[in-house]
């Protein structure tokens, strides 16, 4: 019978990403639900330099889209006068921004059930790439 399996998506381990300001590119964002049943918008974010892919998520509920409202207005999405955002998903993606990186611990269980502390770089903000 054999073996049909999907490795599309399949990479070497990720090397932790330094910190500071970043460029990237945001080459997908997709609609989701969170765990906790509100809307969120899953971006896909290239490292420049080492085009290393990192997610981001962005919640997309009322008084918690600051982060959402950064990367939009990052791709240069900019408000009406009313405030709102009227945007599209193609509106994001292929733009450069730059995104400002920061180390924090993940703690998680093994499969010998101890518990391994690691670093992992987290996207904490995002700007314009300034030309």
């Amino acid at each position: 019978m054999g073996y049909e399996m999907d490795m599309s998506q399949e990479s070497e381990k990720k090397q932790l990403l330094p910190t500071g300001w970043r460029e990237f590119e945001i080459i997908n964002c997709e609609e989701q639900i969170s765990k906790q049943g509100n809307m969120m918008f899953k971006f896909t974010f290239t490292d420049t330099e080492f085009k290393q892919e990192e997610e981001v998520y962005a919640v997309a509920i009322p008084k918690k889209r600051w982060f959402l409202k950064q990367i939009l207005s990052a791709c240069g999405v900019s408000a009406g006068q009313d405030g709102v955002y009227e945007w599209d998903i193609p509106d994001v993606i292929n733009k450069l921004i730059v995104g400002r990186v920061e180390h924090e611990e993940q703690e998680w269980i093994n499969r010998n059930n101890e518990t391994i502390i690691t670093k992992q770089a987290k996207i904490r903000e995002v700007k314009a790439l300034e030309v």
